[in-house]
């Protein structure tokens, strides 16, 4: 008896109740609740307007951030997430560039071969982190924590004594000021996300390239709709994802651009001054 109710047709159906009727109320400290019919509300990134309890009619209220017109579809948030987690959790990929707060996720590592790397390891456990961190990107830019994680990486022994003030800034548990800056490895450290950005891109074209190939079995119409489905979720999620690595790679070798042609202009100004006093 206890299997017949107890299996995997069961199971994925609560799974499904689960995270389509899961609400947080934010007026409840973030409580969460099974609300009936919440998941027939569709999500739109521009809506800012959430389900909440209403403490004077004890129920859940839903109040629109704008006048409807009739027949005209309500919307409502699932909450500022990117386009991955959306997919995850609601099994639907906004439309590519309408989603403000959609992010890639990328992994970042210390390298092996470095002198310092056990100084570095050691730095990064004490705030928690370890050798190798996932930061997320957004098309406006990526977070402070990446840039120090960078910082870390590129650092020469030399600077050992900033080691534990660059793990900290990427822990986001510093105490000094978040936009601290190395110019003397900042190149360096562009280049070392300039070059996981493009790693990434070249994944993600080859995946995108292989799914225009996918060999479909034709013979079953069923299997065929679903898997036709699932290959287009997953493409329209890389497609949207790789939009931001080129935005960010675009930034980056702006960046890079900048500090080197004024390198250069600094090493013309030194080389006329040097000719003019010989």
């Amino acid at each position: 008896m206890l299997l017949q109710i107890f299996n995997i047709e069961t199971f994925n159906w609560s799974f499904g109740i689960l995270f389509s009727r899961l609400v947080r109320l934010p007026s409840m400290d973030g409580r969460v609740a099974l609300v009936p019919w919440a998941d027939m509300l569709n999500h739109n990134c521009e809506v800012e307007t959430f389900l909440d309890y209403d403490k004077s009619s004890q129920g859940i209220v839903f109040t629109t951030d704008r006048a409807y017109q009739p027949g005209e579809q309500v919307f409502i948030s699932y909450g500022r997430k990117s386009n991955g987690e959306l997919l995850l959790s609601y099994g639907f990929v906004p439309r590519e560039g309408t989603n403000p707060s959609d992010s890639v996720e990328l992994s970042f590592s210390l390298k092996k071969s470095d002198k310092c790397y056990k100084e570095k390891v050691e730095a990064l456990k004490k705030h928690g982190l370890s050798a190798s961190e996932c930061f997320p990107i957004q098309v406006t830019g990526w977070p402070l924590e990446l840039m120090a994680f960078a910082y870390l990486v590129v650092s020469p022994p030399s600077m050992s004594r900033q080691f534990g003030e660059m793990a900290a800034a990427a822990s986001n548990k510093s105490t000094s000021k978040k936009d601290m800056k190395y110019p003397e490895i900042e190149e360096e450290a562009l280049q070392f996300i300039l070059d996981s950005c493009e790693s990434s891109i070249s994944k993600y074209s080859k995946f995108l390239q292989a799914s225009g190939e996918m060999d479909l079995d034709i013979t079953n119409p069923k299997q065929l709709n679903r898997r036709v489905f699932l290959k287009q979720l997953a493409v329209d999620l890389c497609t949207s994802e790789r939009r931001i690595l080129f935005r960010s790679q675009y930034i980056l070798r702006r960046r890079l651009r900048d500090i080197r042609s004024g390198e250069l202009k600094a090493l013309n100004l030194f080389d006329g001054l040097r000719n003019l006093f010989k």
